[in-house]
């Protein structure tokens, strides 16, 4: 696909920056630093137009490169687990970029799920994976015993699975 400096640049960004984006916030997981990437992502993409089959990878490649560069020099002092970790992230993201867009658009959708449940359950769920609350904490916060946030997480699992079949066949 060739790309012109001006409609089909706009058109790629419109496509492509809720995805560009997420690959960003997944390996730097700082909304602001993944947006700020994210922009200078494009940029790259626009100085750089060149004809590429799949467009969409190789924005996510340069996005995972931008994020990469922007964690090593951000952030200098790193623990031991967090430089393992990174490491490892780094040997994947060279060699699979397609694994990284698929876990990324599979983000994209479970939030999109997560949207669409009730608030109590959306918030039981985010409060336990996203912020990696334990039950009694939940149940602290929102003052409520942990019978009924267990209750809440079991009813939220059962919503994502529904949801999530509906979307991978199509009903």
């Amino acid at each position: 696909m060739r790309f012109d400096r001006t409609e089909n640049f706009e058109q790629l960004v419109l496509e492509y920056q809720n995805l560009v984006y997420t690959v960003c916030f997944n390996i730097l997981k700082n909304p602001h630093d993944a947006e700020n990437v994210a922009q200078e992502t494009f940029l790259s993409a626009y100085l750089n137009m060149v004809e590429v089959e799949n467009p969409k990878s190789w924005l996510c490649k340069i996005a995972t490169n931008k994020s990469i560069d922007f964690k090593r020099k951000n952030f200098k002092i790193i623990k031991n687990e967090e430089s393992l970790e990174l490491a490892e992230f780094e040997m994947d993201a060279d060699s699979n970029v397609e694994a990284l867009v698929e876990r990324s658009e599979r983000a994209q959708r479970l939030n999109a799920i997560i949207l669409q449940l009730p608030e109590k359950y959306a918030n039981a769920i985010r409060a336990f994976y996203f912020e990696a609350l334990s039950v009694k904490e939940i149940a602290k916060y929102y003052k409520l015993p942990e019978k009924t946030v267990e209750t809440q997480l079991y009813r939220a699992r059962k919503m994502i699975r529904e949801r999530w079949g509906e979307y991978e066949t199509g009903y």
